[in-house]
């Protein structure tokens, strides 16, 4: 009988170090996801999970371009070329929180991850 929103914290335009921390938490549990896609010189990362602050399911694409040879290299000469991509993640979660900008989405959350891809 209750709606499901009714716990959702209000619309808030943030940054906040936390919710990469929390994001973070996720990524190590397993229940935020990030998945490659894409070939040759365009590919991205799907990142689908929990919003680290309104819990609600969010599914967010992200397109980049390859740039070779900017991958930072290992330690030893033997390690594999290591790159680190930088996502920039916002909540799209599709529900309207309370005091959100008319038509916009999500609660306003943003969040960065940050991973080696070898």
């Amino acid at each position: 009988m209750a709606m499901s929103d009714a716990a959702a914290p209000a619309y808030l335009a943030t940054t906040d170090r936390e919710l990469t921390d929390r994001a973070y938490d996720l990524l190590e549990a397993g229940q935020l996801t990030v998945s490659p896609h894409g070939s040759g010189d365009v590919y991205g990362f799907v990142v689908a999970g929990p919003c680290p602050r309104c819990a609600h399911h969010i599914v967010d694409r992200q397109v980049s371009v390859a740039l070779t040879g900017t991958g930072g290299v290992g330690r030893s000469a033997d390690a594999d070329p290591v790159e680190t991509v930088v996502l920039d993640v916002s909540c799209g979660c599709g529900s309207t929180h309370v005091d959100a900008p008319e038509g916009l989405t999500g609660c306003g959350a943003s969040f960065r991850l940050e991973l080696d891809i070898v």
